[in-house]
C-alpha cells in the first residue's frame, strides 16, 4: 500500500460522515504519536527530518497529505 496514493471512496465517505469528529480524532492521534516517538524510539521522518513533537508531527503529517493531494 501506497500512502501517497489517493484515498479509496469508502474512507473518503467513513471521513464526511464523521467530520464532527475529525479535529478531535487527528489531536488524539497525534498525541499518541508523539508519546509512541518518546517511549519506543519509533519516529515518522519527513525529507530526513525526525518528528518527535507534536508541531513537527502535525507539520509531517501535513506535508503527507499535501504529496497525495498533488500525485
Amino acid at each position: 500500500m501506497d500512502m501517497h496514493e489517493p484515498m479509496k471512496q469508502d474512507k473518503k465517505e467513513l471521513m464526511k460522515q464523521n467530520q464532527e469528529h475529525i479535529e478531535n480524532m487527528l489531536d488524539l492521534a497525534i498525541q499518541q504519536l508523539e508519546e509512541i516517538a518518546h517511549e519506543n524510539d519509533i519516529w515518522l521522518m519527513d525529507n530526513g527530518h525526525i518528528c518527535l513533537t507534536y508541531e513537527d508531527i502535525f507539520q509531517c503529517l501535513k506535508h503527507w497529505s499535501m504529496k497525495r493531494d498533488h500525485s
